[in-house]
């Protein structure tokens, strides 16, 4: 008797080619979850390590702040203007940051415009000049961005008018004659609130001196 030669049925096939087909949608969908995992866990790494950078730059800076005046023999004004979304300051930070000797320097938030519902921390840095009155250097200088993709930035100060009231923060730092002690910084990104920052300012004895046109007065700082 003549057998013939041993195979699959079409149905065999069939079935064959449906368990092949469904074990490598499991093993392609895996694979893509385990991409996005990682490009996931890879954007919230890079994205950390801005935070951490632009934190470690704003410390420096803010820090190095200086008790510097601007040239006005008829009134005490030191050159530090604090504001809830906007910081300026003179930094003694070193030449290597850009330019020799002192700077004025700028924080600012900047929200999304239009569609762009981000926005960013950006910073400014200018040359002070001796004969300068105001911020207007620093405020034409050209901006680069610190850190992208910020909904919210909250700068506040801590200090007093005098050495007579008791220090507070507030997010606004009215107080021409004196330096706040410390800033704080709190930034949200997307719907996460990003950790606080608080910077002292490495001042001395200058920073506690309040002042008029007539005499000046330094006491030891709270």
């Amino acid at each position: 008797m003549r057998r013939t030669p041993a195979g699959f049925t079409l149905l065999e096939t069939v079935v064959a080619l449906t368990l092949l087909a469904v074990m490598l949608g499991m093993l392609f969908g895996g694979l893509r979850m385990g991409i996005r995992a990682w490009e996931s866990g890879t954007g919230r790494g890079d994205r950390a390590d801005q935070v951490l950078l632009a934190y470690s730059f704003l410390r420096k800076e803010v820090s190095a702040a200086f008790p510097w005046r601007f040239k006005d023999p008829l009134a005490v004004k030191l050159a530090f203007s604090g504001e809830r979304e906007r910081l300026r300051f003179v930094s003694m930070r070193p030449a290597e940051i850009g330019g020799g000797g002192l700077a004025f320097v700028s924080f600012e938030f900047e929200p999304g415009r239009g569609a762009e519902k981000a926005g960013r921390l950006v910073m400014r840095r200018a040359f002070a000049a001796a004969e300068n009155r105001d911020f207007a250097p620093v405020d034409a200088a050209e901006e680069f961005a610190l850190l992208e993709g910020l909904t919210a930035a909250r700068f506040e100060y801590f200090g007093a008018e005098n050495d007579t009231n008791l220090p507070a923060w507030t997010d606004k730092w009215d107080f021409p004659a004196r330096l706040p002690s410390h800033v704080r910084l709190q930034l949200k990104l997307g719907e996460e609130n990003l950790p606080e920052m608080v910077v002292a300012l490495r001042i001395g004895e200058e920073a506690g001196c309040y002042e008029s046109s007539f005499q000046r007065n330094c006491v030891p700082r709270r």
